[in-house]
């Protein structure tokens, strides 16, 4: 039983010891750790240290430099100092001549400016005469360009004008439309030139009473009838239309005309054949004249 006991001591007197073993083993590996650590921070120190000597010295060498660049810079201000008052003292001198030259100046002119305002005076006086002339010359040149112009129109009134005109179709017109003006595109007599062969028109430059005449001839068998206008106001009418053979048509209009005023030949709207050939070339004309201004 004694036996036993001991036994068990001793047995948990092993398991003790090898706890303790462990547990110094597992010590032992921090302690190495510890040092390998300990050494390496040792090694950052050192370089640490040698950063900070070269630091301090570049510091030493860059406050030496600064501090000859402070010395020069010293020495700039005093001289700059110096040039400014010396530039201050320039100045008030240049300032008393200005204004004693003001002075002189204000000496010199004062007598004068009276006689220059008067002169001013008269010149600004003598201008706004000028304008006032220019401007009743102006007024006069245009009242005697309109009375130029009047007297122009009354002499061209007044002279015989030879206004005249005498047209016909130079071929036969087909597949004639409504309202189309008929063109008489060969002209034989043109007076004062008022009558347009390409366009079939008419247009009025001496007031006065004219005379226009139309003669159409119409296709066998064929519906034509036309209308002499003025300012494309009917004036006129001429038919024509026969079943079989040719048949003509013609009219005269007189009417009074202004400036400007056109005088035209056209269909009478639709009433008219529309295919074919429609009014024949050899016996339609047109003509108008002046019978007095």
């Amino acid at each position: 039983m004694v036996f036993d006991f001991k036994l068990v001591i001793y047995c948990f007197l092993c398991n003790c010891l090898s706890g303790i073993y462990a547990d110094i083993s597992g010590v032992n590996g921090d302690v190495s750790q510890i040092w390998k650590e300990l050494n390496e921070l040792k090694t950052v120190l050192l370089e640490t240290r040698l950063d900070l000597s070269n630091t301090r010295k570049e510091f030493a060498d860059s406050r030496k430099v600064l501090g000859q660049e402070l010395a020069n810079t010293k020495q700039t201000l005093k001289d700059t100092r110096q040039d400014l008052a010396e530039t201050k003292r320039e100045l008030n001198e240049i300032k008393k001549v200005t204004y004693r030259s003001k002075a002189q100046f204000d000496e010199i002119h004062k007598g004068n400016d009276q006689k220059r305002f008067l002169d001013t005076a008269n010149e600004l006086h003598e201008l706004q005469i000028d304008m006032q002339n220019m401007h009743q010359l102006q007024v006069d040149v245009q009242n005697l360009k309109a009375k130029m112009a009047a007297v122009q129109l009354q002499v061209k009134i007044s002279q015989t004008p030879r206004i005249g005109f005498t047209s016909t179709i130079s071929q036969d017109v087909v597949n004639l439309g409504d309202n189309q003006v008929i063109r008489f595109d060969r002209v034989y007599t043109n007076e004062g030139s008022d009558y347009n062969s390409l366009t079939g028109i008419f247009t009025c430059e001496i007031p006065g009473l004219y005379a226009f005449y139309v003669h159409t001839l119409a296709e066998p068998g064929k519906h034509l009838e036309t209308e002499i206008t003025k300012n494309l106001q009917i004036m006129a009418y001429t038919y024509a239309k026969d079943k079989e053979a040719y048949s003509s048509g013609s009219n005269m209009a007189v009417m009074t005309l202004q400036k400007g005023d056109t005088v035209l030949v056209r269909s009478h709207g639709s009433q008219h054949d529309h295919n074919g050939s429609v009014i024949d070339s050899g016996y339609t004309s047109f003509s108008g004249f002046l019978i007095a201004p």
